[in-house]
């Protein structure tokens, strides 16, 4: 599965495509709902989302780790950090292995964005904050996990909703 993603970058096309989606992440990441200063709420996962199901793990992973790079170089929030990057590359990696030329269905949604807000959102992202300042890492995680299980169903809904008209759309220009 790595390999055939990793091949989706010799085609222009879906460079094109992935350089848009990565854009697309850029500008959602900017329209944000602060919560707390180092909690807020953003859309910008649909399009690391759709990278990872219509190119695949690898892709993700890259895609992740330049949209990190790219974020930080045009609006930086604090001091930079490579290991933000590990987060933004597990999300990708994380969609790409489990919708990655798979039908996006309902319960697909939910378990994938489940995964990705437990691992990336309430256990990476905690436990990094804890290195660069001076609260713990239950400070951090308590925060996340409420407003993760709040944003959960509504997350994983509009990613089967874009990734159903997404595929249609393709279907479409395929016939």
């Amino acid at each position: 599965m790595f390999k055939e993603s990793f091949n989706e970058f010799s085609k222009t096309r879906n460079l094109v495509i992935m350089a848009m989606l990565c854009a697309v992440n850029v500008v959602t990441s900017w329209f944000s709902i602060p919560l707390s200063d180092t909690l807020k709420i953003t859309f910008s996962f649909l399009s690391m989302s759709l990278i990872g199901h219509l190119f695949g793990p690898s892709c993700g992973a890259v895609c992740g780790l330049v949209l990190d790079t790219v974020k930080f170089i045009i609006k930086p929030s604090g001091p930079y950090n490579p290991l933000w990057a590990i987060v933004e590359m597990a999300a990708g990696v994380i969609y790409g292995v489990l919708l990655y030329k798979k039908t996006a269905t309902v319960q697909r949604c939910f378990i994938t964005k489940f995964i990705v807000s437990l691992l990336c959102n309430v256990i990476l992202t905690p436990l990094f904050l804890s290195f660069m300042y001076s609260k713990g890492f239950i400070y951090y995680m308590s925060t996340r996990v409420v407003k993760n299980l709040l944003l959960w169903p509504i997350e994983s809904m509009l990613m089967f909703i874009i990734m159903n008209r997404i595929d249609a759309y393709l279907k479409s220009t395929r016939n």
